[in-house]
């Protein structure tokens, strides 16, 4: 389609709600769990259905093993692979607060509460991302972000000429609009933020669409446990 939005499929919004990371880099926990948490109300075509997984988990314990934390940042495709080989176990076993952590704060039976990717992909064109994500669901994307991204309110951000680099961030893609040339995204940032916690961004603009990831499959463990999917 020329435009398509996951807040507004059919009139249902399959969106998670807009979380904040605070001040640490945990940008990319956010933006995977966000994508995985949309793609499994998908799957399940039920836009109520209720999942939260825990960026603590995500962020602390799995991207913590691979000497990653809040100064530091992380990759999506490595966020990924760790959904894929660990899991992630529901916000209420490991609520996040922002700050290094050492992983200690998860709940005793977290292993059984976890959920897992069974598959996952990396689309590096507009058309394919396109595709996929109008297919399948929200996509995990990163790009630089510079000094004028921060005071970003309404509208289509485009870079101005003189804005500074100030660094990369991840978020979730949740649609795009041919029209306008631009693609809808959920930040981590709180609903104080942007529109209501999202933004719309150029098509092209600071190398957002030059790689997106999607989650193809989700383990489905729901017979075991009411957690999981």
């Amino acid at each position: 389609p020329a435009s398509f939005d996951w807040r507004n499929k059919g009139g249902q919004n399959f969106m998670t709600p807009v979380k904040d990371q605070g001040n640490c880099g945990s940008c990319v926990a956010f933006g995977t769990v966000a994508s995985v948490e949309g793609r499994i109300r998908i799957l399940k075509n039920n836009p109520a259905y209720a999942v939260d997984h825990s960026e603590a988990h995500l962020f602390y314990c799995l991207a913590r093993a691979e000497s990653r934390n809040c100064s530091n940042g992380w990759w999506p495709d490595r966020a990924l692979e760790n959904y894929k080989t660990t899991g992630v176990t529901d916000e209420a076993c490991y609520p996040y607060t922002a700050g290094d952590q050492n992983c200690t704060g998860r709940c005793a039976d977290w292993q059984n509460r976890v959920t897992k990717v069974a598959a996952y992909s990396n689309q590096t064109s507009i058309a394919n991302i396109k595709e996929w994500l109008s297919t399948n669901g929200p996509m995990i994307a990163c790009f630089s972000v510079y000094s004028d991204f921060f005071a970003y309110s309404n509208g289509i951000y485009r870079k101005t000429a003189n804005a500074q680099f100030r660094g990369g961030h991840c978020v979730s893609c949740v649609g795009y609009n041919d029209a306008q040339q631009f693609w809808i995204c959920k930040n981590s940032w709180g609903t104080g933020w942007g529109e209501g916690g999202y933004f719309c961004i150029g098509y092209g603009e600071c190398g957002i669409d030059s790689s997106m990831y999607g989650v193809d499959a989700i383990v489905d463990t729901a017979w075991l446990n009411n957690i999981s999917v």
